[in-house]
């Protein structure tokens, strides 16, 4: 019997409450431009956290085509990289506008950067998905741009300067364009 449905079900729900919390801190974010400078570099993490939300929520749509029955340890797996989807929304824009009386650029410098590492989180556990339950050789270009894509954002994270952070953001940008039109393409 196939347990497809629940597993959608629990991750759909999860994912619901990440793109939610992102939009949320974009609206934030928008009531508060006049009183509070918003900064570019965090805006850009936000868009790119919204593509991986949806190309996400495609996937788990498409999933029943790949296998009908997970055990509990793959759903387990499942779910903790729904929640870390979650948990780099939460963090990467403010969700109160006391947050960010100092602006967006010092927000995500102080609390927002941290959002980062749950990005890496979220994508080290989808090569782990993509290589145990799906069989994918992480050998393929897919798995080489996981990689970059996996470290550019502790690179982010780590970087002392602003310039640093930027250039890493930029780098980022077309990566994660081409990621994206090739998991489509599948």
């Amino acid at each position: 019997m196939s347990n497809f449905p629940i597993v959608a079900t629990v991750l759909s729900m999860i994912l619901g409450l990440s793109v939610t919390r992102l939009l949320l801190g974009a609206l934030t974010v928008f009531r508060i431009r006049r009183v509070a400078k918003p900064d570019w570099v965090a805006l850009v993490w936000a868009v790119m956290l919204f593509t991986m939300q949806l190309q996400f929520w495609w996937a788990v749509n498409a999933l029943s085509a790949v296998k009908q029955t997970f055990s509990f340890l793959e759903f387990l797996l499942l779910v903790m990289l729904t929640l870390s989807l979650f948990v780099t929304a939460a963090l990467l824009l403010p969700s109160r506008s006391e947050d960010e009386q100092n602006g967006l650029r010092v927000y995500f410098e102080q609390d927002g950067r941290y959002a980062l590492l749950s990005l890496s989180t979220y994508l080290c556990l989808g090569l782990i998905v993509n290589v145990t339950l799906f069989e994918a050789s992480p050998l393929a270009l897919w798995g080489l741009l996981d990689v970059i894509m996996i470290v550019l954002p502790i690179g982010a994270f780590l970087a002392r300067s602003r310039k640093a952070s930027a250039v890493i953001t930029l780098i980022y940008v077309p990566i994660n364009v081409i990621d994206t039109l090739i998991s489509l393409a599948n």
